[in-house]
Formats: structure tokens, sequence, C-alpha cells
């Protein structure tokens, strides 16, 4: 997912004032991960351009596949937080005893 559509995502649930402390962990915690795996794909991208180029020494499959890793997981990173800012910004329905919205 495009890292500037997500920080908007991000910023809409934080907006919210009536968002509980747990629930504002989370969404920070997810973010931070996130950021996290772009920042070090984004590291290991350079590494890998470096190793290539003949550069500096290193085992360039080794961060092909770390890169390809990352990649892949950032991937389910982005959509677990956009479905937790999803979850956060859905309105709220009281539900009773028969799972009825009153």
């Amino acid at each position: 997912m495009n890292p500037h559509l997500l920080e908007e995502r991000v910023a809409t649930v934080n907006g919210g004032r009536d968002l509980a402390d747990p629930a504002r962990a989370r969404l920070r915690a997810h973010k931070a991960t996130a950021d996290a795996c772009r920042r070090r794909a984004a590291e290991r991208r350079a590494e890998l351009e470096r190793v290539l180029s003949g550069g500096t020494t290193g085992d360039a499959l080794d961060l092909m596949l770390e890169l390809d890793a990352l990649e892949r997981v950032q991937d389910r990173i982005d959509n677990r937080l956009s479905e937790l800012c999803d979850a956060l910004t859905e309105p709220r329905t009281p539900r009773y005893g028969d799972a009825q919205p009153v």
C-alpha cells in the first residue's frame, strides 16, 4: 500500500478523541512495525545495490532473500494496519443479548 495513503488513514484514526488507550497502543504498534519494515527493506535494497555494483563484498543472494521476505511481509503488515484503521473508525452500534442493534 502507498505509505502516504496509509499515513492519511492512520491520521484519521488518531484524531478520534473517544479512542481508548489500548486501541491507541495497538495502532501505534502496528504503525511502528510498518515503518520499521519499510526502513529495513530500504536499507537492504541499498545494500544489495552496493554489493551488485561491486562496491562492497557480501552475499547478494542472502540480501535478495531477505529483501523478498520483507517486501512480502510489508504487504501483510500494511493490510493489517489498514484493517485496524477500518475497525477503529467504523461506527459503534450497541448490541444487547440477542446481538441485535438497538
